[in-house]
């Protein structure tokens, strides 16, 4: 089953990145716990998305398909934590991110290819292909009237705490999403951005509480190590794209 064939070739990177997460959750809610903070379901849920969020990512840096199926859960999970810590934006796009998981698996499955790092040829790993400048002059003319029409919206007619904060991160992240599916390797560069937009937003959000919380800290070491794992996303899907040409010619 590809859920599991899909953890062969990893590399030390990515063992140390999914192993920090796991450490860091546990750190997290015991620090928590200890100082008689409740163990509720929403701890839970965001442990959860935390989790599913960086297989999901790793995934997707590794172009496998289970990306895919950690990206439902992902998208799930945070969808209720942002709709519980009134990030509205969040929870719309988490809506339309689940949608993308199925309409990103039928694309993918049209392009993939064995990867050669391991020993299992049914191992794969999806095509990369780069954006043209007038794909780079397209997705910003995109991003841009996405951020102005969700930040208007959410400003005026939901209780949104930071609405243009929030419309960035949606509109970029509608934008990186789609680059995604697509399977243009320039999605990465978006992602890095949305990661530190992210950060920003969750940690803004407990300095206008005064108060640090389980499920925003879980959030920021969630965004944290997508950060770094779209710095490699970018370099790894370059490098799919070269061994492309290479075989090509």
């Amino acid at each position: 089953m590809f859920l599991v064939k899909d953890f062969k070739g990893f590399t030390t990177y990515e063992k140390v990145l999914f192993a920090f997460i796991l450490i860091a959750q546990i750190f997290i809610l015991v620090y928590f716990w200890n100082n008689g903070e409740a163990f509720n379901t929403l701890s839970v849920i965001s442990a959860i998305s935390s989790i599913s969020g960086v297989a999901c990512v790793i995934m997707s840096a590794k172009g496998r398909l289970s990306t895919f199926f950690y990206g439902v859960i992902q998208a799930a999970t945070y969808g209720y934590v942002s709709y519980k810590s009134f990030l509205f934006g969040e929870v719309g796009l988490q809506v339309v991110f689940g949608i993308f998981q199925f309409i990103g698996l039928y694309a993918w499955l049209k392009n993939m290819h064995s990867d050669h790092h391991t020993d299992d040829p049914d191992v794969q790993e999806v095509d990369s292909r780069g954006l043209s400048i007038r794909g780079w002059l397209i997705t910003i003319a995109v991003t841009a009237l996405v951020y102005v029409g969700t930040g208007y919206y959410l400003d005026n007619f939901t209780a949104a705490k930071q609405p243009f904060v929030d419309a960035l991160s949606v509109g970029l992240s509608l934008v990186a999403q789609t680059l995604m599916t697509l399977r243009y390797k320039e999605q990465w560069i978006l992602w890095i951005v949305i990661n530190m937009v992210s950060i920003f937003l969750w940690a803004r959000l407990m300095l206008q509480n005064d108060k640090l919380t389980f499920e925003g800290l879980s959030a920021v070491t969630m965004w944290v190590a997508f950060l770094i794992n779209s710095v490699y996303g970018y370099y790894y899907w370059k490098k799919l794209q070269d061994v492309q040409v290479t075989e090509k010619y």
